[in-house]
């Protein structure tokens, strides 16, 4: 028989009251079980049974009136919650309670950030419905707000600026789309999809120099690709700039003597 409580029970003991204090029930329910546990297979001298017994006592008498555990200990809000004592020869079972209540709170937290995840994909579908449903009806400027709004309330999520700027060039809002691409590009800089978008809605508006200055930006993150070149060299004949075309439609065949994009670019030059 022990006359002194052995360390691994005194310390989960202080880990389930600390957890308690800063209201983080599930842990400190799983620390008190685990103590608990411990104690039905170990033979104490009366003295530090009684020392633990009193504080696992205070323990159960601040847990059963946790907030958190009212739904469970008091769903009818009678201020007389369900009481869980400790009682010798029935540790075990003691434990197993315990263990119980935190599952179900784990199990409850798992649904709570489930119902959240749920709740804002169709607040974000909801949105986009609206606003494309504004857009349709030729509300524009309806239409384009409730669309930014998804950036407002969802801009913490990867992707999220991308996603919306294929919207809004789907939409035919170019210009949103662009500026959409190009924050993607900032916070994603190794998005390739949102450098291909901005140039794209760029393009649309004939912006040509906003769209070369992306192909530099192409340029500094992936490097001088014959495809990257080539289509550069596209974009210059477009904008009437020959000289810039031909240079950067030899610069994509020193590499690929094969880019499509580049040879018809020369191909063009070469019929005047």
């Amino acid at each position: 028989m022990l006359t002194t409580v052995p360390k691994s029970i005194r310390e989960n003991i202080a880990r389930a009251m600390g957890y308690l204090r800063r209201d983080e029930v599930e842990r400190a329910l799983v620390s008190m079980s685990e103590a608990v546990r411990q104690l039905a297979e170990v033979r104490l001298v009366r003295s530090a049974r009684a020392e633990l017994g009193i504080q696992i006592d205070e323990f159960l008498a601040v847990l059963v009136r946790h907030s958190v555990l009212q739904p469970l200990l008091d769903p009818g809000n009678t201020g007389k919650p369900r009481s869980i004592t400790l009682q010798q020869g029935k540790e075990a079972a003691l434990s197993t309670v315990l263990d119980g209540l935190a599952k179900i709170l784990q199990t409850s937290a798992e649904q709570a950030v489930q119902q959240k995840a749920e709740d804002r994909l169709a607040r974000k579908k909801q949105l986009i419905s609206t606003g494309l449903d504004f857009l349709r009806e030729g509300q524009v400027a309806k239409g384009r707000a409730f669309l930014k709004r998804i950036v407002e309330e969802f801009g913490d999520e990867d992707g999220i600026r991308l996603q919306m700027g294929q919207i809004f060039a789907a939409a035919g809002l170019f210009a949103e789309a662009a500026a959409m691409y190009e924050e993607a590009m900032t916070l994603q800089p190794r998005e390739a999809a949102a450098y291909t978008g901005a140039v794209a809605a760029w393009m649309e508006l004939r912006e040509y120099e906003k769209a070369e200055a992306v192909y530099k930006a192409v340029l500094r993150t992936f490097g001088g690709h014959a495809s990257t070149f080539g289509k550069m060299a596209r974009m210059y004949l477009d904008w009437h700039k020959k000289h810039d075309a031909e240079e950067a439609a030899l610069r994509a065949l020193q590499t690929d003597p094969e880019q499509t994009d580049a040879l018809e670019v020369m191909a063009a030059l070469a019929k005047g």
